[in-house]
């Protein structure tokens, strides 16, 4: 009797999965695999696909006009009335104190948005030789599980040694998808590896100074009506994003002739 009953129970298994809807991976790894069947869904229904290619194409342009749109406005806006984000002693500082450029930046260490940021503002320092000054401030969203302790780390760091915060910036950029994954034991790692105290560092990024000083950079980043990271102010102006160095060129150039 055991093997009709094993078979019945194949036979019931086969039928449950024929029943049972492709997961979208499974969807995704069969079209990639067989791309004859997408191609083969198109042909036949030429006229339908040209139709949703065109109402995504409208849809996009739309979005992307609305959002130049708004840059401009807020261009124009903080050209007349710049912003002034507070600047206070012991923040981490790049470039002359007197350059005529000052950007500051509000980031975040796992918004991959950010890291994507990091060779435009090189670039800025290589093309503005002696005339930029970055300002970093600490705006972890609660979408990040370990930003804010990374925020944390960050100041705590800097409270020590200047070049090793920077270098921990660095670190935790270029190794993001593993701090990522590892969280708290990748920072630990990390801060080691610059040659901080990480005792004095996990003290310090619990005090209550330095949690006052990231919750001033979040609602700072708010009032500027920032939504997402980065969040650059540029001589006063509002860049919102990750934008070329082309984009960033040209508000820098507005702003000086301005001053």
């Amino acid at each position: 009797m055991a093997p009709r009953w094993s078979a019945i129970a194949l036979l019931l298994c086969a039928a449950a999965c024929r029943a049972r809807s492709p997961s979208p991976d499974e969807l995704k790894a069969t079209l990639v695999a067989h791309p004859d069947i997408l191609f083969a869904v198109i042909k036949a229904h030429p006229a339908e696909f040209f139709q949703v290619v065109q109402a995504a194409a409208a849809q996009y342009q739309a979005t992307a006009n609305a959002a130049a749109q708004k840059d401009s406005i807020r261009l124009e806006e903080d050209l007349a009335h710049p912003k002034e984000p507070a600047i206070t002693p012991g923040r981490a500082t790049l470039g002359p104190a007197n350059a005529p450029i000052v950007i500051t930046e509000y980031s975040d260490f796992q918004c991959p948005y950010c890291r994507r940021s990091i060779p435009v503002i090189r670039e800025l320092f290589r093309k503005y030789d002696g005339r930029v000054r970055l300002v970093l401030k600490q705006t972890p969203l609660e979408i990040h599980p370990h930003a804010m302790v990374a925020a944390r780390y960050f100041e705590a760091v800097l409270r020590q040694d200047p070049q090793k915060a920077w270098q921990l910036h660095d670190l935790l950029f270029d190794n993001q998808e593993r701090f990522d994954k590892e969280g708290q034991a990748y920072l630990d790692e990390a801060v080691k590896q610059v040659g901080a105290d990480l005792p004095r560092v996990q003290l310090d990024a619990e005090s209550p100074e330095i949690q006052a000083i990231i919750a001033a950079d979040l609602a700072e980043f708010q009032a500027f009506e920032f939504t997402g990271t980065p969040g650059f102010v540029v001589n006063g102006v509002r860049i919102e994003g990750s934008y070329p160095v082309e984009a960033m060129s040209a508000v820098i150039d507005r702003t000086l002739k301005r001053n």
